[in-house]
This record gives C-alpha cells, structure tokens and sequence, in this order.
C-alpha cells in the first residue's frame, strides 16, 4: 500500500514540474510578453557621447513611421535639444521615416537610405506600425535592420525607441509591452541596445485623469495626446515623447566604452540582413512606361523616392530575374492606382489592390511577397484588368469625392524593387 502511495507522490510530482515547466517555458519563451518598463540602457550610446562631447559633427538617422516622420514632431524637437544641450556640435539629421511602412519595408531600405549616409545614431520607431505582424517577423526584420548597420559600420549606435497607439493600451496598462514591443525588446536584449518607450509617461497622465488618448481639439478642458489615438499632437504628445527621450538620453551620457559593436551570433537564422532595394532598370521594361515625378516632388518622400516609372498600358511589363525567398515592390499608391498583378515563375497570377480607402492623395508604400522556395525566380508585374470599385472602397472612411477625375482609369507607378 505505502509502495502505491509512493508511486502516486512521484507521479503527481512528476506531472507538476512537466506542467510547470510548460507554464514556465510559455511564460519566458521567445514569444511571450516583456515587462513593461520605460528605459533600458544596456550598452548605451558612447561612440555618439564621444563624438558629441568633442564638438565634432554628428549624423542622426530616423527610421521609422508616420509619428517619426512628422514635421514639428519629436524629431524636430529633439534635435533641436540635441543643439541647444551641446552647441559646440553640429547635429545633421537623416530623415527615414515613411508614413504607414513596418520593420520590413525598413529592413529592405535601411542600406540605400540610412547606412550610405554614414549615420552616428540610429533611432529605430516600428512599434505602432508592426502591430499585427507576427512577433517571429518582427525579430527577423528589426534583427535585419541592426545587422545591416553593424556590417556596414560596427560603430554606428542604435536606439530602439517605442510609441504608443490607443489600441496597445490594455496591454500597457496591465504592465506589459504589446507583442511588437515585446519582439523589439528580444532583438535589443540579444545585441544589448538600449531602448525608450516614449508613451508609458502619456500612460500615466492618463491614469491620473489629466490627458486623454484622443478626442476632438478644444472640445475639452482635459489635454490630448493626439486626436486618433496614434498620432500625437505637437504641443502634447509630442512634446512628452522630446522630454522622456531627452530625460533618458542624459542618463546615457556617461555608458558604455566607445569602440566597435560585437556582432553576436544571430537570434533568428532567417533574419533580414539579406534585404535590400534597387532601382527599377531600363531593361527590366517592356512596353509603355515613362519616368515621372509628377507623384513624388513636393512630397514628404520626395528625397526618399524622387522618381518612378509609370504606365496606363496593360501590355507594359516589369520583368525581374532574382534569386532569394522574397520579393516585392517600392510603390506609389494614390487616386489613379488601381489592381496589378504579379507572377513568380510559373505560380498563378497574383492580383494585388493597390488602391484604398487613404487614397485621397499620393503616398510612398510597398508590398512583400515572402515565403517562395529558395533559389533564382524570375517576377513579372502589370497592370491587372480587375475593376476595383472605388466609390465602394472610399466609403468605408465615409470619404466624400468632389472631382473624380484624378480617380479615372488605371496607373501603375514603381520606384524600386525589394527582395
């Protein structure tokens, strides 16, 4: 009797530790969620401390979203205070930040737009735009981003710095970092890059009732973050993102020995350090295209994608011989831009819309096609003869459309491939 008792203790106890560790192994593993926390200095920032401290010139980059890339917005703003705080340097700013674009577009461009510029520092902001992509991507394409800079340059410094959208806020508020923070936090753990979450300090006002996430302007007494929920207003949300990056770039002042990073053996075997963009070449061509400007000049990515070739033909052809396991598009999608289609080798057509709700106006984006075995392909894009009913498609925005012309008939506008 006490030997079946016995084998029953060790039974029960064997079953706890196999479930706890399984508990314990989803808890801490790859994709779970990290502790939310506003600042982690790892291993600082002093190739940049040393340069500054000297008086010498100083390149910062920004890669990142719509937030970085807004005008009088926290990078304005913080270079501004980089200059006041240290006026014997000379602070030069490498704007690389392209409205409603993720890690992965930044992965494919970082070399062509951020690393030939040779920067000092690197601000990396995808946390708002990689909500909804799987964590796995996210390590892969920002593990990407920090081992092309590394290859290129060892000394460069990075700065993972993390924004806030109204939907993250449950998540935030029960102490924890949303799923695409919490895979940024993995890749700068590994390569022991600091990071700054600029919205737990908006949290907080929130809490204490004296700012609310969005609303209408002036139509409360309380402050806003932003009107959205995601983009923050200059002279408030913007304004707490410059004083809790500059308040935790003070604290960095004196981290770290200047020297060459260590590239550490990578995190994710299939990291993006691979990815990159070229131009589109006159060869590549058949048929009906031209070079235009007429989409890109005067616009905020104007020194990102100054020119693209176009076409209204459906017999013009993009032809592409590459060789990897992805391949996409830099684009421009507006009014005018409608269905095109791809083929890879000999796999059925794919139709991708290329027009939709936001396009009132001309912006910079792309797509990726990922997952294709490994190995040489050839792609060939065209027009596609799909109607897209686009009366259907603005209103589910509620847009109302005065003129139609600009809307009539088919474009298609390419600046550069990805792969």
């Amino acid at each position: 009797m006490e030997c079946v008792r016995y084998r029953r203790l060790i039974y029960c106890l064997f079953i706890a530790l196999f479930f706890g560790n399984a508990l314990q192994a989803r808890t801490i593993g790859a994709d779970s969620l990290a502790p939310a926390r506003e600042f982690a200095a790892r291993g600082g920032l002093p190739n940049f401390f040393k340069k500054v401290s000297a008086g010498k010139e100083v390149k910062i980059a920004f890669l990142g979203g719509s937030i970085t890339r807004a005008g009088n917005g926290y990078r304005d703003q913080v270079v501004s205070w980089f200059q006041s705080q240290y006026p014997a340097a000379r602070f030069k700013e490498i704007m690389a930040a392209v409205s409603g674009t993720a890690s992965d577009f930044g992965a494919c461009r970082v070399k062509k737009q951020v690393i030939d510029y040779k920067p000092d520092l690197v601000f990396v902001e995808f946390a708002v735009n990689d909500n909804g992509m799987r964590m796995l991507l996210v390590r892969e394409t920002v593990e990407g981003i920090v081992r092309q800079i590394w290859k290129a340059n060892p000394r460069t410094d990075i700065c993972f710095i993390y924004t806030l959208a109204k939907v993250n806020l449950p998540v935030l508020q029960s102490g924890l970092f949303p799923p695409s923070v919490s895979a940024m936090e993995s890749v700068a753990a590994h390569y022991t890059i600091p990071s700054i979450h600029l919205g737990l300090a908006v949290i907080d006002e929130i809490g204490k009732g004296r700012m609310l996430i969005s609303g209408k302007k002036d139509s409360l007494s309380i402050p806003l973050f932003s009107l959205d929920g995601i983009h923050p207003l200059p002279e408030t949300g913007h304004r707490i993102y410059t004083n809790v990056l500059s308040k935790n770039m003070l604290l960095m002042k004196e981290m770290g020995k200047p020297g060459k990073h260590e590239l550490k053996p990578a995190l994710e075997k299939n990291n993006w350090d691979n990815a990159g963009m070229t131009g589109v070449l006159d060869k590549q061509l058949t048929g009906d295209w031209g070079i235009t400007d007429s989409v890109t000049k005067g616009r905020e990515y104007y020194p990102l994608q100054p020119t693209v070739y176009g076409t209204r033909s459906d017999s013009a052809v993009l032809t592409v011989h590459f060789k990897g396991t992805r391949f996409g598009l830099a684009d421009i999608m507006g009014p005018g831009t409608s269905a095109i289609e791809i083929t890879i080798d000999n796999d059925p057509p794919r139709i991708i819309n290329r027009f939709d709700a936001f396009c009132t106006y001309n912006r910079y984006q792309y797509l990726i096609i990922q997952g294709l075995p490994k190995g040489k392909h050839v792609a060939t894009v065209r027009l596609s003869k799909k109607e897209l009913d686009k009366t259907a498609i603005l209103k589910t925005r509620d847009v109302t459309v005065k003129d139609w012309a600009p809307y009539q008939g088919r474009v298609m506008y390419v600046g550069g491939i990805l792969f």
